[in-house]
């Protein structure tokens, strides 16, 4: 099936956030007192909002998570945004899905701000016709932002894809009828995507340009 609309996470998808986001959330949980863990174990902070991450992994209730999360965030605002790389080919992809005519936009449940402000400094911004992300800790579910895109671009679901490397994303996109498919790009666990849904699970974005347009 050909699609007219494709639209991409974030965190790990498009961009490897990473280094950033494992800093500090690493000395967000240390601040208050909790064990943060080993590298490995804090990716799974890669793609989930914020505030139900910290009360999924840690049992926090809201009040706590709130203090983790503003801790968090005002430190990734002043060192850590910009600790990050776009995925090897993930730009040459958009420039090939662009030129086939097919309209992109981000949906990510990232801070709508702090995902502008890196598409722009990489010069990834003008490549979408829409950037939806987070506008508040309320609004920031993966179906409703993925909702937000579609209707930003004007696009029917069953023309429509989702690419992104959690199963938040799979499931985001199932609840509004778009099917996904799976950037294993390392953060998703052993059979996530399989388990979530996903309709096909690519390595490389060079494997995802030939999936999409062939």
């Amino acid at each position: 099936m050909q699609f007219s609309a494709v639209l991409f996470d974030f965190d790990g998808t498009l961009f490897d956030t990473s280094p950033g986001i494992l800093r500090c959330m690493r000395a967000a949980l240390e601040k208050n007192g909790y064990d943060a863990h080993t590298d490995e174990w804090l990716k799974r902070f890669i793609g989930p909002p914020v505030i139900p991450a910290l009360q999924e992994f840690y049992g926090m209730d809201g009040a706590e998570a709130e203090k983790v999360k503003t801790d968090y965030r005002a430190l990734y605002r002043a060192e850590g945004v910009f600790e990050c790389s776009p995925m090897p080919g993930a730009k040459e992809c958009l420039q090939a899905l662009r030129a086939a005519g097919i309209r992109l936009a981000v949906a990510t449940s990232k801070p709508h701000y702090f995902a502008e402000e890196i598409l722009k400094r990489y010069d990834f911004y003008d490549l979408f016709d829409a950037v939806c992300g987070a506008r508040s800790d309320d609004r920031s579910g993966k179906a409703e932002i993925v909702a937000e895109a579609l209707a930003s671009l004007g696009a029917r679901a069953e023309e429509t894809v989702m690419v992104g490397d959690r199963k938040y994303d799979v499931l985001g996109a199932k609840a509004c009828g778009i099917p996904c498919i799976g950037l294993d790009s390392g953060f998703a666990e052993e059979g996530e995507f399989e388990k979530a849904g996903a309709v096909g699970i690519v390595k490389t974005f060079e494997e995802l340009t030939v999936r999409l347009l062939k």
